[in-house]
This record gives C-alpha cells, structure tokens and sequence, in this order.
C-alpha cells in the first residue's frame, strides 16, 4: 500500500479557516512560467472563468492582489505572489523527507490492521465438540480465533449485528421444526449465507445409573431435580416443545430455572448428584457414563457469509463435508450444503418466506 502525505494551506478569514486551493498555486506558478493567465489556463485544464473567479477571490481573502495584468503583456505575479509561491515551495522542500517518513509508517500500521483483520475469525456458537476442534485446527493456520458458546438464538443474532463471522447453531428434526426450526431458519438469509451441515446428533434424558428417568412424566411425577439449559439456546426451545408436546408445563419440573450454558456442565452436574437429571447431547451423556434416553434428533449447522474469505469458507467446507460424509447415509447432496428450503423442507419447517 502507498501513501502521499501533503501540505494544505489555509488562512483564517473573520476568524474562520478557508481551505487554499492547490489550484490557485498551479494557476501562479503557470503564469510565472508562461507570462499570461490563459497559458495557465491551458496548462491546468480549467476554464478562464473558473481560473479568473479563484484568483479574484483569493485576492479578497488575502487582502493582497496576486496578479499584474498589461495590456498586450500578459499579467506577471505580485510581489505577494511571489512570495508566497517561495513560502510555499521552501516549506515543501524542508518537511517532504518527514512527510514521506510518516507516510511509510501510516502506510505499514494500516497494512498490519487489514492483515491483522483478515486473520481475525469470530465464532459464535451453541455448545458442541466439533465446533470447539474447528477452533483448534483453524488456529493451527495461524488465525486469532475467539469463540462465544451462546445459545443458537444468540449467536444468529450476533452473526446477523455482524459481531460474529461464523454461527454454531442446531435444528430438531421431526415435528418440532414447525416451531424451532421454523424460528432459527427464520434468521438466515439465502442469498448472503453459506451453510454447513456439522453433524447429526440426538438429543435426551440423561441421568444416573443409580436413579434412572428415562421420560418427563417420571421426571415431575417423582420430584427429581432438573438443570436446564439457558434461554435462547436450542436445546431449552426443543425441551419447551417436547414438554408443550406432551402437555406438560415447565412450572411443573422440578429445577427447570436452573441454567447452565454447555452440554457438558448440566452432564457434570448430574455426576456430581447436584441434580438428577438434565436434556442434552448423547455424545456428552456417554462421555460422562450417564444414561440416556434418546428423544429428538438433529442437526448442527454453520452459517457464514458468501463474501468472507473464501480461504476459510474453503476450509470450513471442507471441515463439515469430511465429518458429515464419514458418519451420514442415505441424505440428499442438497443437504450437506442446505440452501434455507431445503431446511424447511428437511426439518418440516414450511415454505413461507423467511424474514
């Protein structure tokens, strides 16, 4: 990137800075040059209106006349001109080398801010293993990765504000697409986002191999201790559904306004007998040797604008089709790479128009 820093004039009139036209010096220097104003007018490629009506003007503001005319002589500077033409071109010649000093520096400390941009990546995303090690392997590409774990509400949001670059969030299949899905997809827009299958995974009860509860009826009806997941997050929207589904009212479980933001935390708490039981990830529950009760399958995406960097939507591509194409069957090719009807239609979403 290159640089030029320049020297503007300016003289205060009633108190008041008034910008000096570079041109006004241009059309003085051509007439020292050419001895008459339409040689300058010719040199500088403006009209002799236009020419005329800056000097006259300049000689108000300056309260000191620029040009001599003669008849038949052409028109030569004023002493005034003169030296200001001299101020002008000395004061040029004393600050250029610090001028250009400046200019690199500017030059070099914007260049390491588009740099230092283009190896920034933002993720916001709800909780999920996979989503952490695409953090780690992009990081190893030597990009300053932040990542939020919010829920999958909060992060399209924060995707659509622009304060994320890339959004983690997952859909229920089946019925519940009519209302989960029907408001997640609701955020995403079909010709600015790119989205990417992550995985498929299912979503349960989980709770001890000492005190079972293996559905919500036994969970109200025998008063276990519930720990939920945070508002806004998809897993608490599709637990809402199930619940709704069944006709039960969250009031009735035991712990439902306790809230942990990870899959792994409110798993952790079932271990640590802090609760009985808790609604999430199947991977998780087996980590943690905790049964589990499968009850809602779906999928986990991520959305990227079309315009960033192709590199990383290469990468990121690439990322989501190794893991989907070695654990998935018998899915369409559309579906890997979704556009938003092709979500409707799969998690029985609608065909309205997304807003």
């Amino acid at each position: 990137m290159e640089i030029d820093l320049a020297l503007r004039w300016s003289i205060h009139v009633d108190g008041q800075p008034v910008l000096i036209d570079d041109l006004l010096f241009d059309l003085l220097e051509a007439v020292r040059s050419g001895g008459h104003l339409n040689f300058a007018v010719k040199s500088t490629g403006v009209s002799y209106r236009h020419a005329w009506g800056l000097i006259r003007s300049s000689e108000t503001q300056f309260g000191a006349q620029l040009l001599v005319s003669r008849r038949g002589r052409g028109a030569t500077l004023t002493k005034f001109a003169a030296a200001l033409l001299q101020a002008r071109s000395e004061t040029g010649r004393s600050l250029q080398p610090t001028l250009s000093q400046h200019a690199l520096r500017a030059a070099a400390t914007i260049e390491s801010a588009i740099e230092n941009d283009r190896k920034q990546l933002r993720i916001a995303s709800s909780h999920d293993d996979k989503v952490l090690q695409l953090r780690e392997k992009i990081a190893s590409d030597r990009r300053h990765v932040t990542i939020e774990v919010v829920g999958s509400e909060a992060a399209l949001r924060q995707y659509r504000r622009g304060d994320a670059d890339i959004a983690g969030f997952h859909i229920p299949l089946g019925d519940l697409g009519r209302t989960v899905g029907a408001k997640l997809i609701a955020c995403l827009n079909d010709s600015l986002d790119e989205i990417f299958l992550l995985e498929k995974r299912m979503l349960g009860l989980m709770s001890r191999p000492d005190n079972p509860c293996r559905d919500f009826e036994t969970l109200i009806a025998t008063h276990k201790r519930f720990v939920n997941r945070q508002v806004g997050s998809a897993t608490r929207l599709t637990l809402d559904g199930l619940l709704t589904s069944k006709g039960l009212a969250p009031r009735d479980v035991a712990g439902y306004g306790d809230e942990e933001h990870t899959h792994t935390a409110v798993a952790a708490l079932v271990v640590s007998k802090d609760a009985d039981a808790a609604f999430g990830d199947q991977k998780v529950a087996q980590h943690f040797n905790l049964l589990f009760e499968p009850m809602v399958e779906e999928r986990f995406y991520l959305v990227m604008s079309r315009e960033f960097d192709s590199s990383v939507r290469q990468f990121i591509g690439d990322y989501c089709r190794d893991l989907t194409f070695s654990t998935t069957s018998k899915m369409k090719a559309d579906e890997y790479v979704p556009t938003v009807a092709v979500m409707k239609r799969v998690h029985n979403a609608g065909f309205w128009k997304s807003s």
